[in-house]
């Protein structure tokens, strides 16, 4: 396998705590880190399976609240710095891409794609709008150019906003294979460093198939376009169970053998 930067490989952690979709819905993050700082330990490591980002009301302030918890967990002795993982979801696909709107063929389409995807939230946390985003566009490259620059101005006074889009991770394993994190999605006949797109946009439906993919014996992910709730099963689990779309949010740790042995919903 790929030892791409891309992905995140965890290594003799004693537990692993992942964190479903959040979607800028900021009280129920307070609520749960309230509950998990009481039960993570030094040894222990934290994925954030994506969409921290979009549709919820406060985007701004939930990326804020999990780099203030990043630092509370790598500041515990014996902690180290990669103890904390962030998945790239689709929402933050979509505001990566945002930075490459002006060369768009037809950008005025993919914001208004976009903006029926969620994106508009994020982009009302750094001051702008999807329908601002459009007008600019209608208006030529030059101008579109001017918009997505001043977004991006917006995002570089918000403190550690562009380091965390620049430390996202497309997927996340265990060395020994028990598990694998992602966002959204596989595409069965794929390895895992080709994947791209199918992480947070697959049309493979994942509850279709109930298999080791690649070798890994369970894979775990965050996001559930169906909104179908939680669901395990023997070789896959989903933990999505719809916050931001007036769903719970929850938090799931494996022991070292893989097994899941809590969950926190709030």
């Amino acid at each position: 396998m790929s030892k791409d930067t891309k992905f995140a490989e965890l290594v003799g952690k004693k537990r692993i705590w992942a964190v479903a979709s959040i979607h800028g819905e900021l009280e129920k993050l307070k609520n749960l880190h309230g509950q998990l700082a009481n039960h993570f330990l030094p040894g222990d490591a934290l994925i954030y399976m994506g969409n921290i980002l979009g549709r919820g009301p406060d985007v701004a302030g939930t990326i804020n609240e999990v780099l203030n918890f990043r630092r509370l967990v790598i500041l515990q002795e014996g902690a180290e710095i990669d103890d904390v993982i962030f998945l790239r979801g689709c929402q933050e696909e979509m505001l990566y891409k945002l930075r490459h709107i002006p060369f768009a063929k037809e950008p005025e389409e993919v914001l208004t794609w976009m903006a029926g995807q969620g994106v508009e939230s994020t982009l009302r946390a750094y001051g702008t709008s999807c329908e601002e985003g459009i007008r600019a566009a209608n208006e030529g490259m030059s101008v579109v150019t001017s918009w997505m620059n001043a977004l991006k101005a917006e995002m570089h006074k918000q403190d550690g906003h562009e380091q965390y889009m620049d430390a996202l991770k497309r997927a996340a394993y265990t060395a020994d294979k028990k598990l694998l994190f992602v966002n959204a999605n596989i595409a069965p006949d794929m390895p895992l460093d080709a994947q791209s797109d199918a992480f947070w946009w697959g049309t493979q439906e994942f509850r279709e198939f109930d298999y080791p993919f690649g070798g890994f014996e369970r894979t775990v992910r965050g996001y559930d376009h169906r909104h179908e709730g939680f669901h395990m099963a023997d070789h896959q689990l989903c933990i999505d169970a719809g916050c931001g779309f007036g769903g719970t949010l929850v938090c799931v740790c494996f022991e070292e053998n893989g097994a899941l042995v809590e969950r926190i919903e709030v």
